[in-house]
């Protein structure tokens, strides 16, 4: 791997991995404990990775943007016994720890922090501790991902899991040893783990790290590195194409671009077609399968607003309401097979017994397929909000904005928006009593909640959209917010 200013060979993360091992191992670690991983694209992540994996433990991968309530909700829900992390994002971390109960120690990266364990301690000295015996069947990696209920879930990927995706997202992308791949996307994100990270391992590829995405870094990276895979989500195409030094980014080595994460905007598609002759290829994924479950193919036939075909070993279907199978055309559920679908949500039998019922991962996506097997997301989860490749769950935002004494009712939804792919905005009603601005409702989530949920926009108004059933029409509110395309609307269910 390489990163501004140094490198590591293969044979230095396996060196590394097993002093993080045997480590963890002479501090008590028993196999099944979950150790947090709370860092930014930096060396330790990729060492301790692999070391936590080693010594059996179960890696819990930790949003750098989190704050301090959420922090402490998934240590608690996951048990945390042991955590990673860096300044400054460990400030937040400490301020939570207090409230996980199961947190014995948190290492702290470079830079140090007096008082607190360094990551070094774990390398400090070659230990001879034994490993301990693993088994695809094992529960590798715990990804937290919000629902529709707000509160999010610990979708548990096996060993099986993501080795099965990273050798089919490998296939599909034709990692090679002679490939650099430069990303973008944060390793705390299935995306970066699965799509470069494990994938690009497994084919002895190279992978340069940036610690936070810069358009500057990337096409710098990809010029000084001859690198020949980039792989970002869309916002981060719309920032290269509109760098003053964009050209330098199409560099001879460069053969594909992978877009992940969030879907591209076809228009977007276009211009990055244009500026760069080089294969694009995107898809479709969640964490809940690994996350790569169909991509576009690098050469061969591509359809323009299709995620492409399923990846090798991986079955989907479109489904009614009653999980039936609808033939090509027809628009429905999107169902999911394979050795990619995780074993489950930690702690949530019933939420797992609803998603993986019948034996198919049911995504909550609708979708439709063609004649020729190719794969068309329709619309998204029930109002969640893409933003930059993050998902935002608009519930998790109203109940803190259901906080603010100033706020009677509250209402979240996404706007398109050329660079991010979406904006959330946020409708609210008004108590009686003194007024109050948007800049302050904007505060107020930001003391809450990490910054790419914060809304982008606040709306006062008299009164929501609403059903029969009194249930808010998140659909009307779209299509009636400033700049966007309005509709008549006889009824509504």
């Amino acid at each position: 791997m390489i990163w501004r200013g140094g490198s590591d060979t293969f044979a230095g993360i396996e060196k590394k991995s097993l002093s993080v091992a045997q480590g963890l191992l002479k501090r008590g670690l028993r196999p099944g404990d979950r150790v947090g991983l709370h860092l930014a694209n930096i060396p330790v992540f990729v060492y301790a990775y692999y070391g936590i994996l080693r010594a059996g433990g179960q890696v819990v991968p930790l949003n750098v943007m989190l704050k301090e309530a959420e922090l402490a909700y998934v240590g608690t829900d996951s048990t945390l016994r042991f955590a990673v992390s860096q300044e400054p994002f460990i400030e937040n971390l400490l301020r939570a720890a207090p409230a996980i109960e199961s947190l014995e120690a948190v290492f702290c990266a470079t830079p140090l922090r007096p008082g607190i364990p360094s990551f070094e301690e774990l390398l400090a000295e070659p230990r001879e501790s034994s490993l301990p015996e693993m088994h695809p069947g094992d529960v590798a990696v715990i990804f937290y991902t919000s629902g529709t209920t707000g509160r999010p879930k610990g979708a548990m990927l096996t060993h099986a899991n993501l080795y099965s995706n990273a050798l089919a997202a490998a296939e599909a992308y034709e990692y090679a040893e002679e490939d650099v791949i430069v990303f973008g996307m944060p390793l705390f994100h299935s995306s970066g783990q699965t799509n470069v990270m494990n994938a690009g391992f497994f084919r002895g590829a190279a992978v340069y790290l940036m610690p936070r995405f810069s358009a500057d870094e990337a096409i710098t990276a990809v010029s000084e590195q001859r690198a020949s895979v980039f792989v970002g989500v869309p916002t981060m195409y719309h920032q290269i194409v509109n760098h003053p030094a964009r050209r330098d980014f199409a560099v001879d080595a460069l053969r594909a671009l992978i877009v992940g994460a969030a879907p591209m905007p076809r228009a977007l598609y276009e211009t990055v077609s244009k500026e760069y002759d080089v294969a694009i290829t995107e898809g479709y994924g969640l964490s809940e399968a690994g996350p790569v479950v169909a991509h576009n193919p690098l050469h061969g036939l591509k359809k323009i607003g299709s995620v492409g075909l399923p990846l090798p070993g991986i079955s989907i279907r479109i489904a009614d309401e009653q999980d039936r199978e609808m033939p090509a055309g027809s628009v429905g559920e999107l169902l999911v097979r394979g050795p990619n679908v995780m074993k489950g949500y930690l702690n949530q039998p019933e939420a797992t017994a609803e998603a993986l019922r019948g034996g198919w991962l049911h995504t909550g996506d609708l979708a439709c397929v063609d004649e020729d097997g190719y794969l068309f997301i329709v619309d998204r989860k029930k109002d969640m909000v893409l933003t930059g490749g993050f998902n935002i769950y608009p519930r998790e935002i109203e109940e803190v904005l259901y906080q603010h004494p100033s706020v009677s009712e509250a209402a979240v939804v996404g706007l398109p928006d050329e660079e991010k792919g979406e904006i959330s905005v946020a409708f609210l009603i008004p108590r009686g009593g003194p007024a109050v601005s948007e800049g302050e409702i904007l505060r107020f989530c930001r003391e809450r909640l990490a910054a790419y949920k914060v809304p982008k926009k606040v709306e006062f108004v008299n009164e929501l959209p609403r059903n029969s059933a009194g249930k808010v029409l998140k659909r009307l509110l779209r299509e009636g917010a400033p700049g966007q395309e309005k509709r008549h609307h006889v009824s509504e269910p």
